[in-house]
């Protein structure tokens, strides 16, 4: 027993200087704890000091929240709030084999060397919630398709969140081209949209949204190419967003006036990645246009195709062609290269059979900078007759044109 409690006092006796070290060091913890506590609450009423100290007069501040506020007044006054403004110039060379191809129709029209400008002014109200309306100015753009200043002047007014009534003067809803050159990569158009398609439409009607389907049509004044009165008739268009990769549309424009037609076309694109891929089929009839007389009647195909090389050059093909058989020959816009086939003297081969009309175009488009694309194209035109002339004046089958274009637009 007395060994036992020898140990028991060794062993404490051993342990006290341990239990000496262990309290010292908690006591130094403990104050330098207490030290950064310390330290941080200065900081922190430094930084408060710093954050309520104002380094802005109130009154510049008043002053400053006045003339923005009279800024936005005057731009609501004045109408530019939502207010804004597009343009397109294009200057373009085309170089013709023959002097009467008809392949510069379109926005590269005219006599074949030139190009033309394009000027947009549109308004949004209500962030676009409400009435909008497009004033669309093309000078250069005159030529047997149209021959007005004004491309566009059209108004929407909503009715509900889906559907807007549509009034004014508006361009063809068909195809898969445009009118202006910054939407086209190519510097002229296809058969279908220079020769079997309208331009324009002026009056009263309404757009519709369902879904992936939008659609909308007009009672109105279709144009009348060739001459100076337009048709009162029916356009309507119908686009089909299938996937964001691809779409159907069909389109349509008829008239029962003094020149009675019907147009229709379906439209169909797919666009993914450098790959785009365009079709187009055509229809129409008009009465009394044909060469002898009667009723004419033609159809077309045209197919595109592009593929982007680089993030800056395209590469584009697109073949077109046009039947203009039926008695002898017409179309909707006749440059009088569909008339009857005619042989190598320019004489008529068959009155009832009319010439139909190809052609090829391969380019490259380039994109110079975010507002600017430079454009080349050789397109060969070809007719089943002898209906194109030479600069000579010798009728001949073939046209070949070579064309380049500088595109800039905001």
């Amino acid at each position: 027993m007395k060994n036992q409690r020898t140990l028991i006092t060794i062993a404490l006796a051993a342990a006290f200087p341990w239990s000496a070290a262990l309290a010292q060091s908690t006591a130094d913890l403990q104050k330098e704890i207490d030290l950064l506590k310390a330290q941080i609450k200065m900081l922190m009423e430094k930084v408060e000091a710093v954050s309520n100290k104002s380094t802005v007069d109130p009154q510049e501040f008043n002053r400053l929240v006045q003339k923005v506020d009279l800024a936005e007044e005057n731009s609501i006054t004045s109408g530019f709030q939502g207010l804004k403004f597009k343009g397109v110039i294009e200057g373009v060379f085309l170089h013709d084999r023959n002097n009467a191809a008809g392949a510069l129709q379109g926005f590269a029209a005219g006599n074949g060397y030139g190009g033309a400008g394009m000027l947009e002014i549109s308004k949004t109200t209500e962030n676009g919630q409400g009435i909008n309306w497009t004033l669309r100015l093309a000078p250069g753009f005159a030529n047997g398709r149209g021959d007005n200043l004004v491309h566009e002047a059209s108004v929407s007014i909503p009715i509900d969140d889906k559907t807007r009534l549509l009034a004014g003067l508006v361009p063809d809803w068909s195809g898969y081209e445009y009118s202006f050159g910054h939407q086209n990569p190519l510097v002229t158009h296809n058969l279908l949209f220079t020769y079997a398609a309208a331009v324009n439409y002026a009056g009263v009607g309404m757009s519709h949204e369902v879904g992936n389907w939008s659609t909308k049509w007009m009672l109105a004044n279709i144009d009348a190419p060739g001459t100076s009165k337009r048709m009162p008739g029916l356009a309507y268009n119908a686009y089909w967003s299938i996937s964001e990769f691809t779409y159907l549309m069909f389109s349509g424009a008829h008239s029962r006036e003094s020149r009675k037609f019907d147009l229709f076309e379906v439209d169909a694109g797919y666009t993914r990645g450098d790959l785009g891929l365009n079709a187009q089929l055509s229809f129409g009839r008009e009465s009394g246009a044909a060469a002898n007389g009667r009723e004419a009647r033609w159809w077309g195909l045209s197919g595109f195709s592009s593929y982007r090389f680089t993030p800056r050059l395209q590469g584009i093909v697109r073949a077109d062609f046009l039947n203009s058989r039926r008695n002898g020959g017409g179309m909707y816009f006749n440059d009088g290269t569909f008339g009857p086939e005619l042989d190598s003297a320019g004489a008529i081969i068959d009155p009832t059979r009319g010439a139909n009309r190809y052609a090829l175009s391969l380019g490259f488009n380039y994109l110079v900078n975010e507002n600017t694309q430079w454009k080349t194209e050789v397109r060969i035109d070809r007719s089943s007759g002898f209906n194109f002339l030479d600069a000579a004046g010798n009728p001949v089958k073939r046209n070949t044109t070579l064309g380049t274009a500088i595109v800039v637009s905001f």
